[in-house]
């Protein structure tokens, strides 16, 4: 008889306790079956925000599946030690054809920055589970990676966030008024915009390109800084990623620590590939390790 092979078990854990709760304050988590995770593991954690527009409810945390399946399949399943994928509470979306939003519904009718803080609450709570300060990658698609590129210490009031090894923006709408500016035709994108920042005042703080908030950003932080978007997206602009990475390359070492990746695919297929959400995060892990 052969050496067993490794399998992935996945749980589902709450980051959030209390009467802030709700089912929507979840992170799942994949770990192997023969090496449990611990804190003093040297090994990576691939973290992921999903998008969906900030409101819908079919775009979760177990849209994050298919691309771990892929990663742990992978040549890279030696340098991964768990897998994680962050739900954050939702704003409202009552005209959503197959799930609509209730009014009484805690958990989907918020608006900015609940969704921020329920990652960064997410984060804290891994940090305090398992230790993943400086070797966790945080991969984030569309509204993800937007919040991905918002994350700050000074977000939550007397607690320090987790430094990440690598950030990686996919797709990402990270500058708000020239997003819907440029899609000022179609009203859906003001709408979804609005209904997720209705405080128009906070928009430039909110745009991690343009924001003048205080303390150095998450991402900022990281040894590698990743941005993708793919030339078949049909939703967001190039011109959103080309804004964050002109930002980005402002800051020290640009030059090793910024890197542009190619997707493929429409928006969404991304994601719902698996193997091209994957093959960017592996292309990650290798740009980490150089």
């Amino acid at each position: 008889m052969g050496d067993a092979q490794p399998a992935l078990i996945r749980s589902t854990q709450l980051y959030l306790e209390g009467d802030e709760a709700t089912q929507l304050n979840t992170v799942d988590i994949w770990t192997s079956n023969l090496s449990p995770v611990s804190k003093g593991d040297d090994k990576l954690w691939i973290i992921y925000v999903h998008g969906g527009a900030w409101r819908d409810p079919a775009v979760d945390s177990k849209t994050f599946e298919l691309a771990v399946t892929e990663l742990w399949a992978s040549s890279k399943q030696s340098s991964i030690g768990a897998f994680a994928s962050i739900n954050y509470r939702l704003s409202p979306y009552p005209l959503h054809s197959e799930n609509p939003s209730k009014p009484d519904d805690p958990a989907r009718n918020v608006n900015h920055p609940a969704h921020l803080l329920d990652v960064a609450h997410a984060l804290l709570y891994l940090e305090k589970e398992y230790g993943i300060a400086n070797r966790y990658i945080l991969a984030g698609h569309s509204a993800g990676a937007t919040m991905a590129f918002q994350l700050r210490n000074s977000i939550l009031k007397d607690a320090q966030l987790p430094e990440p090894a690598c950030v990686i923006g996919i797709a990402g709408i990270y500058h708000f008024d020239n997003f819907v500016e440029v899609h000022k035709e179609i009203p859906v994108y003001k709408e979804f915009m609005e209904n997720a920042f209705p405080d128009h005042s906070v928009w430039g703080s909110a745009s991690p390109p343009i924001s003048k908030l205080p303390g150095v950003a998450l991402w900022e932080q990281a040894k590698i800084i990743v941005i993708s978007h793919s030339d078949d997206d049909e939703l967001v602009e190039k011109t959103q990623a080309s804004t964050m990475i002109k930002r980005a390359e402002s800051i020290a070492q640009a030059e090793k620590r910024v890197h542009w990746l190619k997707a493929s695919g429409k928006h969404d297929e991304v994601w719902a590939n698996g193997e091209i959400l994957a093959g960017l995060i592996s292309k990650s892990i290798d740009l980490l390790k150089a």
